[in-house]
């Protein structure tokens, strides 16, 4: 059995603006938002989805500490290069409108000083 993680765990600020930002590494600029919305999205296409063979699993996590908030959808890559499974309507090549609605049903509810952990998983038999 292969298995693969890929996480991205942010705390979650405010700057000076008020925004919310997302402090990715310990030295780092925090990212905003849409730049974490973005690093997100470049995990998925660089890292996770070069990855995936066909009859790979593939479970999105997307987890807020405290209280304790979860989500989770687990897709199977098929054969001709489609994802079905949980939260997925219909076949498709692209999962990375799934996993950005994810993020966004959370991002709605984090507050400073919340971590806010996006995992993607993949497993293979």
């Amino acid at each position: 059995m292969f298995e693969a993680l890929f996480r991205i765990v942010a705390l979650v600020e405010s700057n000076a603006q008020g925004q919310l930002v997302f402090q990715v590494t310990k030295h780092g600029a925090p990212a905003k938002e849409t730049e974490f919305s973005s690093l997100l999205a470049t995990v998925y296409q660089q890292q996770v989805y070069p990855t995936l063979r066909a009859g790979d699993t593939l479970t999105i996590t997307v987890h807020l500490d405290l209280p304790p908030r979860e989500i989770e959808r687990t897709v199977r890559f098929r054969e001709d290069q489609q994802f079905e499974g949980e939260g997925v309507q219909q076949p498709t090549p692209d999962l990375l409108p799934l996993a950005r609605a994810l993020y966004e049903q959370f991002i709605q509810q984090v507050d400073p000083g919340d971590v806010f952990t996006v995992t993607f998983r993949v497993e293979r038999l």
